[in-house]
């Protein structure tokens, strides 16, 4: 990697914590840091002498003693804690908050004193189990966890009372005394067990009173205003327990509830450190919930005291550091397990700082010296291999992490690079009015379904560094601003060949909105939540005009005029269906975008069809009413191609989406990705999951008049043959997921020659129109299910058909289908071939 301006760094880095003591805002001052606002009640330091950013700013340095005191409570009666699957990872940040397992260097379980009280924070639920009959571990570390916690017991409710401040107190009362926990969720507790739950709606001040409430069990949802109401309970002695997955957070999936989503304000997906309150209380306890799991390990060891305070981000930054220096190699850090090589030891040790620094919110001192040293370093030429370098790296990613749309910035160094550079006299529009459709269904799974994402394109590019102003009327408030439309996040990948985040938005509210972008980009509008019947117009100032088409209403001489000078790095082609979004260099050959549109009209249109739905049917049979998008990117997050709207194509795939030629006659790729995105979750079983999805490109692939993909040769033989030599093997072991993709592909191949693709039109219907509780969740189930759907619908018992192919249809599955009484087929399925 080569580096840039770089400026001196042979200064240490426990003389640059030093130094930066001097940037901690000052008490009652309110920030604002890239866009990111807070309340001054949470966003104060309180006095402190902080001689390193390591140290915490309500206590005194926790020493190896008062470690080892904590960790003897905490792993009462237990040899290890261990690591549960999907457990998120915990940061440690300041020298009042400690790991309480870390067994690679991440923690997945944490604890702090912050103000007068106590917090735990663990990665997953699983270490605060205290169900009737839960596993004995669980129960342990919970129990260990509500001794320390109420270790010093501030509840004094007076003489006489059925209630205690501390646990140990209420076990050792034999029921005569119970501590009180208070909390908003769903947690149940073995009823033997000496804790009096009391459910609330929301966390007000008034409720939390520390005198009363021993425990608070919070969620990650939780407002502002409980938030600012958590921190005044533990600044008076509270104590405080969140059981989340970091992970879980970032990710939006199709089956988190809209209301989430529309908080959030996006379909795709979250950032802890913006959009979750609670990370900002829990960074000033020295804190942090990670977007990354740590790898399970059943038993490991037991963490030392020496281990916990090394743990936190401090320690690992002087690591990192030491290693770009020369003065500590990759065999002498400190973490991973006693096995691990050199190698890992890099992965883990860039792993601890990309993630806890990525996560930070402007609550932690951290952020402030991350946000200057980050500067320091200067600028960076990609490609990058983010394990090279892995301190720099890490502060790389802090900054590109925390990128904003707040107004006024300044263009990024990189935004030239990629996505690129705007014209200097391109025209500025002003006043443009964009319609917003609210009028689309609640449940976006109704249709089992990888969901649309609702961008609405305007036309419009945002340049680098400028302010676009909106104008947003009343009931525009679950309606967001987008810019960009290279949304793959590379963060995770080993190597950048780009920034790794170009794309960000933000939510609007009624009034005038401004915002900007470092990277620009094109902008799009997107609505979160439906309201039927309604739409609203929003205007858009300070953009300018990219070079976009759009069917029906572009004619061929203002397309001639933008592709012989385009002013924007990216230019989009619309239909009813389909966005094409390329870089502009790719569009100078299109002379008949009409004829290309129209073409991925229809071609979305036979998908459709195929699949039983249409724009005017009813649900759960209606088409999606936004367009779907393909998107080409310097650099991708996975495969050649992926699915996800958008569909994301690498860099030269610009050329083949706008080539007629290539569009109806080799665009497998881009069709089978067309078919992720129609492939419904009921019936994608293990083995299915990049089969299905061609049966939409062999229909699509018939369509134009192709030549069918399955009569092409692999090692000599068409994927006919080579699936006949399975069918016909006696071999008791054989299985269907052990064979070549395309061979599978001929089972349901030889079910549409022998039932038609009527029969799949059927299935997609059927499968949409059963209620959600008779859905097939396991992997068995799904295979039984739809065995019996293809076979009802047939009109055929095709029990041995799927012996053959040995899919591994259950006995269950097979009783099912024989209680249909059925006939045999006719005309045998597993014979069928195309010529």
């Amino acid at each position: 990697m080569r580096w840039k301006k770089a400026a001196c760094t042979c200064i240490s880095v426990s003389m640059v914590l030093t130094l930066m003591g001097s940037i901690v805002q000052a008490e009652g001052d309110d920030m604002n840091v890239n866009g990111l606002e807070t309340k001054s009640s949470l966003t104060q330091e309180r006095t402190m002498d902080l001689s390193g950013l390591n140290h915490s700013p309500v206590r005194p340095m926790t020493d190896e003693a008062h470690l080892e005191e904590d960790l003897a409570m905490l792993y009462k009666d237990l040899d290890t804690i261990p690591i549960f699957s999907s457990t998120g990872g915990i940061g440690i940040l300041n020298d009042a908050a400690f790991a309480i397992t870390a067994p690679e260097g991440m923690a997945g379980l944490g604890a702090s004193r912050h103000g007068k009280g106590r917090i735990v924070v663990a990665g997953s639920t699983s270490y605060m189990n205290l169900k009737e009959g839960a596993d004995a571990v669980q129960r342990l570390i919970a129990r260990n966890a509500l001794l320390w916690l109420t270790d010093e017991g501030h509840h004094s409710p007076g003489l006489g009372t059925p209630y205690t401040g501390r646990y140990e107190d209420a076990l050792a009362s034999q029921g005569h005394k119970k501590i009180q926990v208070m909390t908003t969720m769903d947690w149940n507790i073995d009823p033997s067990l000496p804790i009096e739950l009391v459910k609330v709606n929301q966390w007000e001040k008034q409720k939390l009173n520390p005198q009363k409430i021993a425990i608070a069990l919070v969620d990650a949802w939780a407002t502002e205003d409980e938030v600012e109401a958590l921190e005044h309970y533990m600044a008076r002695g509270g104590n405080i327990v969140l059981a989340q997955n970091g992970r879980s957070l970032e990710s939006i999936t199709r089956s988190t509830p809209i209301e989430e989503r529309a908080r959030i304000g996006n379909w795709r997906g979250a950032r802890i450190s913006e959009q979750f309150p609670i990370q900002r209380l829990l960074n000033r306890a020295g804190l942090s919930l990670l977007n990354r799991e740590v790898p399970v390990q059943a038993a490991p060891p037991k963490l030392t005291a020496e281990a916990a305070k090394n743990s936190r981000i401090g320690y690992w930054l002087e690591q990192g550091k030491a290693i770009e220096d020369g003065t500590l190699t990759d065999d002498g850090l400190a973490i991973g397990l006693p096995d691990a090589n050199a190698a890992k030891k890099r992965q883990l040790l860039t792993d601890v700082l990309f993630e806890t620094l990525e996560t930070i919110t402007i609550e932690t001192s951290w952020y402030t010296w991350a946000e200057q040293e980050a500067k320091r370093l200067g600028e960076v030429s990609f490609p990058i291999d983010r394990n090279d370098y892995p301190y720099r790296n890490a502060l790389l990613n802090f900054q590109f992490s925390h990128f904003t749309l707040a107004p006024h910035q300044e263009a990024s160094p990189y935004a030239a690079d990629y996505p690129g550079a705007v014209q200097q006299d391109a025209e500025i529009v002003m006043g443009r009015t964009v319609e917003v459709e609210l009028d689309f269904p609640y449940d976006m799974n109704y249709s089992l379904r990888l969901p649309n994402k609702n961008w609405i394109s305007t036309g419009l590019y945002a340049p680098p560094g400028k302010t676009i102003t909106l104008e947003v009327p009343q009931g525009a408030e679950h309606v967001s601003v987008q810019i960009g439309s290279q949304d793959d996040d590379l963060r995770g990948a080993k190597t950048w060949s780009r920034v790794p985040l170009l794309t960000h938005f933000k939510k609007l509210n009624q009034g005038t909105i401004q915002v900007s972008s470092p990277y620009g980009g094109m902008i799009y509008l997107i609505p979160m939540k439906p309201a039927a019947g309604s739409k609203v117009n929003i205007t858009i100032s300070g953009a300018v005009q990219a070079l976009y088409y759009e069917l029906g209403k572009t004619t061929q001489e203002q397309w001639d005029a933008m592709r012989a000078d385009p002013m924007t790095p990216i230019a989009e082609l619309k239909s009813e269906r389909v966005v094409l979004n390329i870089p502009s260099e790719f569009i100078r050959e299109v002379t008949n975008p009409e004829e290309l549109m129209k073409t991925w009209d229809k071609i979305v249109n036979d998908a459709d069809r195929l699949s039983g739905q249409s724009m005017n049917a009813p649900l759960p049979h209606t088409a999606d009413r936004y367009p779907r998008y393909y998107v080409v990117d310097r650099q991708i997050t996975s495969g050649a191609l992926h699915a996800g709207y958008p569909i994301m194509a690498p860099f030269g795939a610009g050329k083949d989406l706008v080539n007629l030629e290539y569009v109806t006659t080799k665009a497998w790729g881009y069709w089978h990705e067309l078919g992720h995105e129609y492939q419904q979750s009921a019936w994608t079983w293990g083995d299915v999951g990049e089969v299905t999805v061609n049966i939409f490109s062999l229909y699509i692939q018939e369509q134009f008049g192709n030549p069918s993909e399955l009569l092409k040769e692999k090692n000599g033989k068409t994927y006919y043959e080579r699936a006949f030599e399975f069918l016909n093997s006696e071999d008791p072991d054989k299985r269907y997921g052990k064979i070549d993709h395309y061979d599978r592909l001929v089972l349901f191949k030889q079910l549409q020659l022998a039932y038609g693709w009527e029969l799949y039109t059927s299935i997609f219907t059927a499968y949409r129109e059963l209620p959600k509780e008779d859905l097939p969740r396991t992997n068995q189930e799904q295979i039984d299910a739809f065995a019996v759907m293809a076979s009802r619908l047939a009109g055929e018992d095709l029990t041995l058909f799927f012996t053959k192919w040995a899919v591994g249809l259950s006995d269950a599955g097979k009783d099912r289908i024989r209680a249909l009484q059925l006939p045999q087929p006719e005309v045998e399925p597993w014979t069928l071939q195309e010529t």
